[in-house]
């Protein structure tokens, strides 16, 4: 069998070797356009200022001899232009063609640069891939005052990363908070504070119309009228799939490519995993992008058991993100920000707890400053674990498995005696 990979990130990865833990034979090939091997995209802005380098071994996901190792063809620095379901194969922009048995289109998303006059000049970035990461790098001597354009987790980091290397920093963020909808007002104001404490000037509910400048920008026009002066300009706004190439292919795409609980397009012999397809957010119980590392791994391996034929179902996922800016790390997970729920929460000494909780299960949760218990959370969420006799306990600072195994021998005994 033939087996063809579209993307070279943690989606396809995965999938790689959940096929060769069964499949030995099959013939595999990975198409990217990308001249390296699968890296860590959190770590990108990291490796702009130099914390990492491509020489560590950290900054990849699996070992320099992962290909060779799992007996893997690549085709780097070459991009799918064209899927040809009825014929199988695969056309790259070089006019080559790739045949296939079963495909897997796992390549991720690409930046989304809202509309905005000068984008062309000099000095404008966007920090979504290494080559992105790569032009940014090379022109970082040359920057003075960087305005950041969005305040999610990309423009967050840079924004500290670039201010702790001595830049003038600017973000502008449309929302009235940094990290909309990661975290809710309270806890963005920790980060807020972080933010100011290291330089960053902050300008929210605003947002950037024109880049000025010749050859290189040198002011920046927000949509309040106000201007500001810096010589490059990072967009940080978020990606979206990557559906260029899935144009008149007759894949069904909505927002993203539409797969159903074994990771399968409406082609039987097309499969799609990761940041390009719509999947099962179990939360909200209804299918959407979610560009969530660990639910692109967990796409991606349920994609590659399945194209060997092993009936494996995509039990779904929900976002969970996490961040270090400065002093403070949070974590959070689900549903964040909501009247309509059972809402919980504290906040004292440096750290805030909050959680949603609807029908006696946990549907969100954010932890800032104390993270330790973070996966005892994600662990009720994802199984919709009953909560409602523990719940009690959740804000408390040293909650753990004391009071969950206490609380549980409770209520097996009550149970017992019913």
């Amino acid at each position: 069998m033939k087996i063809v990979i579209i993307g070279n990130s943690v989606a396809g990865i995965n999938a790689v070797e959940a096929v060769r833990e069964k499949d030995k034979i099959s013939e595999i090939k990975v198409i990217s356009d990308e001249q390296t091997r699968a890296y860590s995209h959190p770590l990108l802005p990291n490796f702009v200022v130099g914390d990492v380098s491509r020489a560590e071994e950290r900054f990849y996901y699996r070992e320099r001899n992962f290909y060779e190792k799992h007996n893997v063809k690549t085709l780097l620095g070459r991009r799918a232009v064209k899927i040809f379901p009825k014929n199988k194969y695969v056309e790259l922009d070089n006019e080559e063609k790739v045949d296939y048995d079963k495909l897997l289109i796992a390549c991720g998303g690409k930046p989304f640069v809202p509309s905005m006059k000068g984008v062309e000049l000099n000095g404008v970035h966007t920090l979504t891939n290494i080559k992105a990461a790569d032009k940014l790098k090379a022109d970082l001597p040359n920057i003075e005052h960087c305005v950041v354009v969005g305040g999610g987790l990309i423009g967050s980091k840079i924004a500290e990363k670039l201010a702790k290397k001595g830049v003038k920093v600017t973000l502008v963020e449309l929302m009235r908070r940094v990290l909309f909808p990661v975290l809710d007002d309270a806890g963005a104001d920790y980060v807020h504070k972080e933010l100011k404490n290291l330089g960053v000037k902050l300008v929210l509910e605003d947002s950037v119309v024109e880049l000025k400048g010749d050859k290189r920008v040198k002011e920046v026009v927000l949509s309040s009228g106000k201007t500001i002066k810096a010589n490059s300009v990072i967009v940080a706004v978020g990606v979206r799939p990557n559906l260029d190439f899935v144009a008149d292919s007759d894949i069904e795409v909505n927002k993203g490519i539409i797969v159903n609980d074994y990771m399968q397009t409406n082609i039987d012999t097309i499969f799609a995993a990761g940041d390009v397809v719509e999947a099962y957010d179990i939360v909200i119980s209804q299918k959407r992008p979610i560009p969530i590392l660990p639910l692109a791994a967990r796409q991606g391996r349920v994609a590659g058991l399945n194209i060997i034929d092993s009936n494996v179902k995509y039990k779904g996922g929900f976002p969970t993100n996490s961040i270090t800016i400065g002093n403070i790390s949070f974590i959070s997970m689900g549903i964040v920000d909501s009247d309509e729920f059972e809402v919980l929460k504290i906040k004292k000494d440096g750290e805030y707890r909050k959680f949603l909780i609807h029908d006696d299960k946990l549907i969100g949760a954010i932890l800032v400053g104390n993270i330790e218990k973070a996966g005892m959370f994600n662990w009720m969420i994802q199984n919709r674990f009953d909560v409602s006799w523990i719940k009690d306990t959740f804000l408390n600072s040293d909650f753990g498995w004391k009071y969950f195994n206490k609380a549980f021998r409770v209520l097996r005994l009550d149970r017992k005696i019913k």
